[in-house]
C-alpha cells in the first residue's frame, strides 16, 4: 500500500463520521464535528459538510484512480493551511485559544504537514501540462 493511498484511507476514515453528521446531523451533528466552538448556522454547515462529503467521494475515488484524485490532496493542503492561518493562529496569538476547535486543527495539522511529502507533483503537474 502506497502513502498516497493512505492518505485517501486517512480522510475516508475521518471523514465518513464528520462530513456526514456536519451535513445530516442537523444542528446537534454540526455542533458535535466542530465541538461547539461555532455558532449554528445552516447554510454554513450544509456547505462544510457537502465539502468534506466531496473530498470523503473524491477520496473513496482516489483509492481506484490515486494519481488522478491527487490534486484533491492538493485541495485539502492549501484551505486546510489557510483555515490554520487565517482563524486559529491569530486566536492562538491574542490568547483567544479556547475559540479553535482543536480536533479539526490537529487533524488539519497534519494533513498540511504529511501530504505535500506524498501528492506525486511531477506526475500531477506535468500530466495537466501535456493534457
Amino acid at each position: 500500500m502506497t502513502p498516497l493511498v493512505l492518505a485517501y484511507i486517512f480522510n475516508i476514515i475521518v471523514l465518513i463520521p464528520i462530513g456526514l453528521m456536519t451535513m445530516l446531523g442537523g444542528e446537534k451533528g454540526g455542533q458535535l464535528a466542530c465541538q461547539s466552538k461555532f455558532p449554528e448556522s445552516e447554510g454554513f454547515r450544509t456547505i462544510l459538510g457537502s465539502l468534506w462529503t466531496a473530498i470523503l467521494i473524491g477520496s473513496v475515488l482516489g483509492l481506484f484512480f490515486p494519481i488522478t484524485m491527487s490534486a484533491l490532496l492538493l485541495i485539502q493542503v492549501i484551505y486546510k493551511t489557510l483555515w490554520l492561518l487565517v482563524y486559529a493562529v491569530p486566536r492562538m496569538l491574542n490568547q483567544h485559544s479556547n475559540e479553535v476547535p482543536w480536533g479539526i486543527a490537529s487533524t488539519f495539522l497534519i494533513i498540511i504537514v504529511s501530504y505535500p511529502w506524498i501528492i506525486p507533483w511531477a506526475q500531477l503537474f506535468f500530466d495537466v501540462v501535456r493534457r
